[in-house]
């Protein structure tokens, strides 16, 4: 049933990941070869969610805006011709002239240097990206960890290793990204302490940081 998805433009996986391809796939011995961003890859054809990406296919290849007839009686027909020709012999035709937009909103006054809630917002901030580092390392393990779980279960069900070259090169993606991920949370984490070394040394109440 594979080759009924053939024309689609995003592979679909079981999991739920979606994959951009660059031209039609192609079957052989029950495995999908295809090229995103111009790299060629292969996996299991088990491994292809059909139906979704069949229904993807489908959605892409429907026309996104229709164009419409426009349909008027007679009289209004007749009147929109006499509105045409006068328009011609140069007589203005009077339309109703749209309001103007409002006026922009003044921009909010800024806060003094040491209003408190300047120092709790920014100690959030702080917080909001020490947290986000962290969510990014902990999504890149999960991935390590599905990835490497997919290629286990390949090698057990007999596949070989070209067989399965995407799960491979998103694997050493995902490792590659890792370290990064986590200096990142380092960096992060060693902001959020300046600030506070900082704060106490310009006597922010501790309160102000919360």
């Amino acid at each position: 049933m594979i080759i009924q998805i053939l024309l689609a433009s995003t592979l679909i996986l079981r999991g739920g990941d979606k994959i951009a391809i660059d031209e039609p796939p192609r079957i052989e011995k029950g495995v999908v070869i295809f090229r995103s961003a111009g790299a060629l890859y292969s996996l299991p054809a088990m491994e292809v969610d059909e139906e979704a990406t069949r229904l993807e296919a489908e959605r892409a290849a429907r026309p996104q805006d229709r164009i419409k007839k426009l349909r008027v009686s007679p009289e209004e027909r007749q009147r929109l011709i006499a509105e045409l020709e006068k328009n011609h012999s140069g007589v203005r035709v009077e339309r109703p002239i749209p309001p103007l937009p409002p006026e922009p909103l003044p921009p909010a006054p800024r806060p003094a240097p040491q209003d408190e809630w300047q120092w709790r917002n920014r100690a959030r901030a702080h917080e909001e990206a020490v947290r986000q580092a962290k969510e990014e390392v902990q999504l890149l393990e999960e991935r390590i960890g599905k990835l490497r779980g997919e290629i286990h279960s390949f090698f057990s069900l007999g596949y070989k290793a070209h067989q399965f070259t995407y799960q491979s090169t998103q694997l050493e993606y995902a490792l590659a990204q890792l370290p990064r991920a986590e200096l990142e949370v380092t960096r992060a984490e060693r902001a959020w302490a300046q600030f506070r070394e900082d704060a106490r040394k310009q006597g922010i109440l501790p309160g102000w940081l919360r």
